[in-house]
């Protein structure tokens, strides 16, 4: 096989810019057993802009690919036993599956209602509040990560504790114009995770500084304090606000109806064939059924 593709190659190599010119259409490129590549599949594959010496490597790797599948394929058919070359069912089985999900998907999104109402959503919560029980905890709040040397981390402490307006606002001034870094969460929920590695905290570390402040906390390497203002904070094991699940929840909602549509839509033509004698069950097997 190398030979024959080096030759080929070597061809193609002399005068890439005319190597489709210079063979008929049709005429076989490679071959291998009854296997074989024609010029009109090239084509398929060369952009017309290529320049010469790339279209010539584009053409020896498919060349190489093809030739690759075909050689693996002749090894299957040789080595396999006959039970494992039988693949007849297993394609029309996919093919089966294929076509029924590409159908069901065409029905379901030419019919479904994709609005989600707040109150569709808030009833949902309310009926289903224990799937909505957080493991690690949401928070609401902001994160500043400051240099442990900065002259203005005394003032962001006393800042993070406040709750009056002005406080908080000076807040966010100090922390664009001062901090390493600043985290704001005070607008969404957000998993008590994720404020934990922006701290370099671990998230058990993090839950019992919690427990102990209400306002702030801080949390400090050798090179950076982490100053936390809490706005809002659920422990682990209590239910997560509806604001945090709404999403997750609107996405639950269409699922369900998404499948509602499926088996409406099998229940409808199983009814249909039986009515119209589409679907025959002989007597025996009815009565079994039953």
């Amino acid at each position: 096989m190398n030979k024959f593709v080096c030759i080929i190659t070597a061809a193609l190599l002399v005068c890439s810019c005319t190597l489709y010119e210079s063979v008929t259409k049709g005429e076989k490129v490679a071959q291998i057993g009854r296997a074989a590549l024609y010029k009109t599949d090239l084509e398929k594959i060369i952009p017309k802009d290529i320049a010469p010496q790339d279209s010539a490597a584009l053409v020896r790797q498919y060349i190489d690919s093809w030739a690759i599948k075909q050689l693996m394929l002749q090894k299957a058919e040789e080595q396999l036993p006959k039970s494992e070359k039988d693949v007849a069912q297993l394609l029309e089985d996919y093919r089966v599956q294929l076509l029924v999900f590409r159908y069901e998907n065409k029905f379901v999104e030419e019919r479904l209602d994709t609005t989600v109402t707040g109150r569709e959503i808030e009833e949902y919560y309310n009926a289903h509040q224990g799937s909505f029980v957080g493991k690690n905890g949401v928070f609401k709040g902001r994160l500043v990560k400051m240099q442990n040397s900065s002259p203005n981390l005394q003032v962001m402490r006393r800042l993070a504790k406040s709750r009056e307006i002005e406080d908080l606002e000076a807040l966010e001034q100090l922390a664009f114009n001062s901090a390493y870094k600043y985290s704001h969460y005070e607008e969404s929920w957000v998993d008590l995770n994720v404020v934990a590695k922006e701290s370099g905290a671990t998230l058990v570390q993090l839950q019992q500084l919690l427990e102990k402040e209400k306002l702030a906390v801080e949390y400090k390497d050798s090179v950076y304090t982490n100053v936390i203002q809490v706005l809002d904070y659920v422990r682990p094991g209590e239910v997560t606000p509806l604001e945090y699940n709404a999403e997750k929840i609107r996405e639950i909602i269409i699922s369900r109806r998404k499948q509602e549509l499926i088996s409406n839509l099998q229940r409808d033509i199983l009814n249909d064939a039986l009515n119209n004698n589409k679907l025959k069950i002989t007597e025996e097997n009815e009565k079994d059924s039953h």
